[in-house]
């Protein structure tokens, strides 16, 4: 098997680095919040009664794993890969939530669900693109 390592510190990676440093950023922001602020975040939401802060506290641990990815100078393809995947899973588990269980938010948390999907839907395709332009460079330089 042979497995194909990219170095994030390398030009040709510059957009998938700078995509997975925005995606840490966003993620490491809204845990802050989620954690720091559950009871704000639950009146937004319109949620009573649940704890939602291990959602925030992931999101922090998963934030710090971007910001090491993005700093390595050889990381597995496959790994970025696991984080484009789960972006977009983050993305359909939110629309089978809302489509299943919309009448348990407030319109306004419906519409911060929303947003924060489409957030991680461009963070998803950025990192994609750059996963493609970093594994097209390093395929023509070798």
């Amino acid at each position: 098997m042979n497995i194909m390592y990219l170095n994030l510190k390398d030009s040709s990676a510059t957009k998938l680095r700078k995509a997975i440093q925005a995606n840490a950023i966003f993620s490491a922001a809204s845990g802050l919040v989620i954690v720091v602020a559950e009871p704000l975040v639950l009146g937004w939401l319109g949620l009573e009664g649940v704890g939602i802060w291990p959602v925030g506290a992931m999101l922090m641990g998963f934030s710090g794993y971007l910001f090491w990815m993005s700093r390595n100078s050889r990381v597995p393809g496959a790994l970025v890969q696991g984080v484009i995947f789960g972006d977009w899973a983050w993305v359909a588990g939110t629309a089978l939530l809302v489509f299943l269980k919309a009448s348990l938010f407030s319109g306004f948390g419906l519409f911060l669900l929303l947003d924060v999907a489409a957030i991680v839907s461009i963070l998803a395709i950025m990192q994609t693109r750059g996963l493609r332009h970093a594994r097209k460079e390093s395929m023509g330089s070798g």
